[in-house]
């Protein structure tokens, strides 16, 4: 959580809480993300027996109050899920047969991607390196810097990085990370092979069109 900000010559000093700690930090630019809450103060919870923390219900696998099974929770107020909108759509429809069905479906988060639209986009989805090797996965990490690749240039990319994660074992994909390079529209295909188990070497063979970016996945796990 950040706690000030202020020039320091040509850059600029923030200080900021992590982890209950106070840190500094300097950089050139500074960008706050100011995060949402849930607006659920004036839903009288309490009177349902609904228990919360900081704008998040806790839920059971079948999105229902840990606290009152007979309210179902969906969207910003989910307690563990990203605050995104079409996340929040799956989950309502989970929710939906849930209460036509009975509490039998639950969701699946494994293959959801994320994306910031700047540019460069940033993209990313499934483990990070660190969390891979943490979780004791023995992995293959394909890391290309791709900015002189011909679709980058097409495109006057000036920045266009990726990095996949793959389990050595069963050749699934663990995790995909981009910067640039069309990474918030090819994130899908990665978060597609994750949800289904489609291997890194079929979604490499895979023949697609060119010129696009699509095209480069072949590259960027190591396979002309």
């Amino acid at each position: 959580m950040p706690k000030s900000g202020r020039s320091a010559g040509s850059r600029f000093r923030v200080v900021f809480v992590h982890g209950g700690t106070e840190r500094t930090a300097e950089a050139d630019r500074v960008v706050n993300g100011a995060g949402r809450i849930a607006n659920i103060d004036t839903l009288d919870l309490e009177a349902g027996q609904v228990a919360h923390i900081d704008g998040r219900i806790a839920v059971d696998r079948h999105l229902r109050s840990t606290s009152n099974p007979q309210v179902h929770v969906c969207g910003d107020a989910m307690s563990d899920s990203p605050q995104l909108s079409p996340i929040a759509t799956y989950e309502g429809n989970i929710v939906g047969r849930n209460i036509v069905d009975g509490p039998r479906h639950m969701p699946g988060y494994d293959g959801m991607a994320t994306s910031v639209y700047t540019v460069p986009s940033l993209a990313a989805v499934g483990l990070t390196e660190a969390a891979a090797r943490g979780k004791q996965f023995a992995v293959d990490v394909h890391v290309n810097d791709m900015h002189a690749w011909f679709s980058a240039r097409s495109y006057a990319e000036t920045v266009a990085w990726s990095k996949v994660i793959v389990d050595r074992t069963t050749d699934h994909i663990l995790g995909a990370h981009f910067v640039g390079h069309g990474g918030h529209e090819l994130i899908n295909i990665f978060g597609l092979a994750i949800k289904f188990g489609i291997s890194a070497s079929q979604i490499r063979d895979n023949v697609y069109a060119y010129p696009t970016f699509s095209a480069d996945i072949k590259h960027m796990l190591g396979h002309a």
